[in-house]
């Protein structure tokens, strides 16, 4: 049978279809098997950077990742969730996991994102020195074991305060802003807050009384943590996150994308000067962001001590029951966070 030129040009119409409606599935169904993963966060300053850069520069479906940040309204929240099922892993503190590990929740950080105390420590108007506090009231965001409750009662041991001795009463102020308002209005004479927060600082007058990040006190006030059960069952999942997440650190760390990166904060944390957000993008690069963010073993050993002293379980716990390194290791070694950099 011999086609006519009209027919031969319809099959080879269909032919060339096929490949393109067999590739178009391909295609969708790739799309479709990307990995979905809710990702909590439990506070919002520009230590979160590392993760708006990895979302708004596509690291993480670069990674095959459907990724769903979700704000937490606190460290226990966020365990909960964690270990319900809720999310797959969490922007969390280790001064709120570890308690948690202690009372026998499964759960383990992966990924340092802030390995030292982002805090200074203030004064209300009339609060000059250390010793103006002696007699008054100083402001945490709680009076459970939250990051900014132990950086206060490890700086002040470290300058030589004891709150009992010097009648300092340790009260719940909120967060950030609420501290704020409170040293404005005098109802707490001395808070600590993250440097971002230094221009409101400023224009109240306050004193800051030390700047945490400069005393070289081995802390880990940051982390990437999951569940044992998550990291066991979806141990890739959990790699292309720190992956993704190690790209974003490379991101920042370049000073060619200085522009793009004091962008995003402003856009994220609602600055309204370039200069604000130039002064966090500095603390970022000068600070925080690490370019092989190992779980810290000094830093996570000084907030298992100090959270020993208030919850006695946490005294034997180890760094192996609160923190797993193979997976930055991995990439380590690998050569793939230095190639990041090349």
């Amino acid at each position: 049978m011999i086609w006519s030129h009209k027919y031969w040009m319809k099959g080879v119409g269909i032919f060339l279809a096929v490949p393109a409606l067999i590739l178009g599935f391909l295609g969708a169904k790739a799309w479709g098997q990307a990995t979905k993963v809710n990702l909590g966060v439990e506070f919002i300053n520009a230590r979160v950077a590392p993760l708006w850069v990895a979302e708004k520069e596509g690291f993480f479906k670069k990674q095959g990742l459907d990724l769903k940040a979700l704000k937490i309204s606190g460290g226990t929240q966020g365990a909960q969730a964690l270990v319900s099922g809720q999310i797959d892993a969490s922007y969390s503190a280790p001064a709120a996991f570890i308690p948690a590990i202690a009372a026998g929740a499964q759960m383990v950080e992966v990924m340092s994102i802030t390995a030292t105390m982002p805090y200074y420590l203030v004064g209300a108007p009339g609060v000059k020195s250390l010793a103006d506090l002696r007699g008054k009231r100083v402001g945490s965001s709680g009076l459970g074991l939250s990051a900014s409750r132990l950086a206060i009662l490890v700086v002040f041991g470290r300058l030589g305060m004891d709150l009992e001795r010097d009648k300092i009463t340790l009260v719940a102020a909120g967060a950030e802003p609420e501290r704020i308002a409170g040293i404005a209005s005098g109802a707490i004479a001395g808070t600590v807050v993250a440097p971002e927060f230094r221009s409101k600082v400023e224009q109240l007058g306050v004193s800051v009384l030390a700047d945490l990040r400069t005393m070289n006190i081995p802390w880990e006030n940051d982390a990437l943590a999951t569940s044992r059960k998550f990291i066991q069952t979806n141990r890739d999942t959990v790699e292309r996150i720190v992956k993704a997440l190690v790209e974003g650190n490379a991101y920042i760390l370049n000073p060619a994308r200085r522009s793009q990166v004091i962008e995003v904060l402003m856009s994220r944390l609602g600055f309204k000067t370039a200069q604000e957000a130039t002064g966090a993008y500095d603390d970022l690069i000068k600070y925080y962001i690490q370019k092989k963010p190992y779980p810290n073993r000094e830093g996570l050993q000084t907030i298992i001590t100090e959270v020993g002293k208030i919850v006695p379980k946490g005294a034997s716990l180890k760094f192996e029951d609160v923190a797993d390194s193979s997976i930055v290791e991995r990439l380590d070694k690998s050569g793939y966070i230095d190639s990041l950099y090349k």
